[in-house]
């Protein structure tokens, strides 16, 4: 019984995602914002209802969810766990987004650095999550990134997580589909982009999953991902001579 259901569920999921305009509203959402249907017909050159029909396929299949505020439906992803199955089948096709992109530069900027979902993704974040890793700033417990007391220092250094970082959030271990690494996903990877855009570290197109990277935001990176951690630590975050 539970295999037929499984198999119905696997069909169920084909179909709907064997339309043209489903999986583009699926990559629109990708970027982790809430679109209002408007907007989506708009971006897509679709009608009012053939929108609508689009959008109550995808909600059925439990994909995405929608909250209303005054008169309009805003749209998102249904939750992390699915941005993180979306994602994976990319690394299988690449999403239109990407193979539509024109010019060369576009191209570049969304291998180097995009939103996945609400984290960063591309190879900024691939490079980063290797560097905390070689330097014992997180480890691996199966497909969680747990944060070390050393990282939580040497991150706060940085300002990319709060004072008061609960320590039971964790990353979750996302394959990059075009660097084929993994990269922070999960609570921490979003704690990491929101401070990274806070400090104007990336700029975010509203409407667009690539990101632009600033100077700033350049020479922080190569810092962190330079650093090595038993020579530099004391250097670069200033411990134990500093409080954190």
């Amino acid at each position: 019984m539970s295999e037929k259901l499984y198999c119905e569920d696997l069909i169920h999921f084909s179909d709907v995602m064997s339309d043209f305009n489903r999986v583009m509203i699926i990559i629109e959402l990708m970027n982790g914002r809430t679109l209002c249907a408007s907007w989506l017909a708009k971006q897509l050159n679709l009608s009012p209802s053939a929108t609508r029909f689009h959008l109550k396929k995808l909600e059925d299949a439990q994909l995405i969810h929608h909250r209303t505020c005054g008169r309009h439906r805003y749209y998102e992803i249904n939750n992390q766990d699915t941005a993180d199955f979306i994602e994976s089948t990319f690394r299988i096709i690449p999403p239109n987004d990407y193979l539509f992109l024109t010019g060369t530069n576009n191209k570049q900027k969304f291998q180097q650095a995009r939103t996945c979902y609400k984290h960063l993704a591309g190879s900024w974040s691939v490079k980063l999550t290797q560097s905390l890793l070689q330097n014992n700033l997180i480890t691996i417990q199966e497909d969680l990134f747990l944060i070390t007391t050393a990282g939580k220092n040497f991150l706060n250094h940085y300002q990319l997580l709060p004072d008061d970082f609960d320590n039971k959030i964790v990353g979750k271990r996302c394959i990059d589909f075009t660097e084929h690494r993994d990269h922070i996903g999960g609570q921490l990877g979003s704690q990491l982009l929101k401070a990274m855009l806070h400090q104007a570290w990336f700029k975010q197109d509203i409407n667009r999953r690539e990101l632009s990277i600033t100077p700033l935001g350049r020479t922080k990176l190569h810092a962190i991902i330079n650093v090595n951690c038993r020579q530099q630590h004391q250097h670069e975050v200033g411990f134990p001579n500093r409080d954190y």
